[in-house]
């Protein structure tokens, strides 16, 4: 009984600690590992202990003496392979911020200045991290951490652990992949537009006035025209994002 025990909480723990390394905001460079160690340690004792009568019991589970290790072994990879998809597929969330971000910054010029992103990416424009920040500031204050829970709660109600492999829409996770660069473009479009306008503008003053230098006043009012169009488009951006997180639980659901 004891040793049922160990390798269930093992089960427990593989699935979980994946999902909160793998999930975006908790999974980061800059999150401490003791914090990430204890939350995924904590959730792990809480849904174990919820879904203990829940457990698949396999045969292997029920042999004496010590625990097959090749069953043991799939299992665990099959509780780690399904928690880190459902991290990757809560990630889908943050994408289409951080593709708006790095399209505009290509477009403004601000592509040579990267940082370090909140989800941890080190070539992360300083637009991506803000659109990120914003997009992340945002699916909180609609309460979107509890989506993170339950869905995950949902997991171990549809897939319980020690079970067979899932059986997930693969063609749907594929498509909604491409969805998001559709979406991260969408954001992205109001601004963009407004860059393609000064273009236009910039060309038809380099065709008046042929000794005007396009690059040394082009780079800057580029620049310009983003930065306003930023700030007066801001309010539109946010509240595209509420849709954007619609549309991305609908996928989520139809992929799980």
């Amino acid at each position: 009984m004891t040793s049922l025990i160990v390798v269930y909480f093992s089960l427990v723990l593989a699935r979980v600690a994946t999902f909160v390394a793998v999930l975006p905001l908790l999974g980061g460079r800059d999150m401490p590992r003791t914090v990430k160690a204890g939350l995924a340690v904590v959730l792990s004792i809480l849904w174990g202990s919820a879904f203990w009568d829940r457990m698949a019991i396999s045969e292997w589970m029920l042999q004496t003496g010590v625990v097959p290790w090749l069953g043991f072994g799939i299992a665990l990879g099959r509780e780690a392979l399904l928690g880190g998809l459902i991290g990757y597929l809560f990630g889908l969330f943050l994408m289409p911020a951080r593709i708006a971000g790095d399209f505009l910054a290509q477009e403004m010029g601000l592509s040579f200045g990267n940082m370090v992103g909140i989800t941890g990416e080190i070539n992360a424009t300083a637009l991506s991290t803000i659109f990120e920040m914003l997009a992340a500031l945002t699916f909180f204050s609609l309460d979107g951490h509890h989506v993170f829970l339950g869905v995950m709660h949902g997991t171990f109600e549809h897939y319980p652990v020690g079970g067979g492999l899932p059986t997930l829409a693969v063609p749907q996770l594929v498509a909604g992949a491409t969805a998001v660069e559709e979406w991260g473009l969408m954001l992205a479009a109001p601004v963009a537009f407004c860059l393609f306008l000064t273009t236009i503008v910039l060309t038809l003053l380099a065709r008046a006035t042929p000794q005007l230098n396009l690059y040394t006043v082009g780079f800057p009012l580029r620049l310009g025209v983003g930065l306003i169009a930023l700030l007066l488009l801001l309010p539109g951006i946010v509240a595209s994002f509420v849709g954007v997180f619609s549309r991305c639980g609908q996928l989520l659901a139809g992929i799980l």
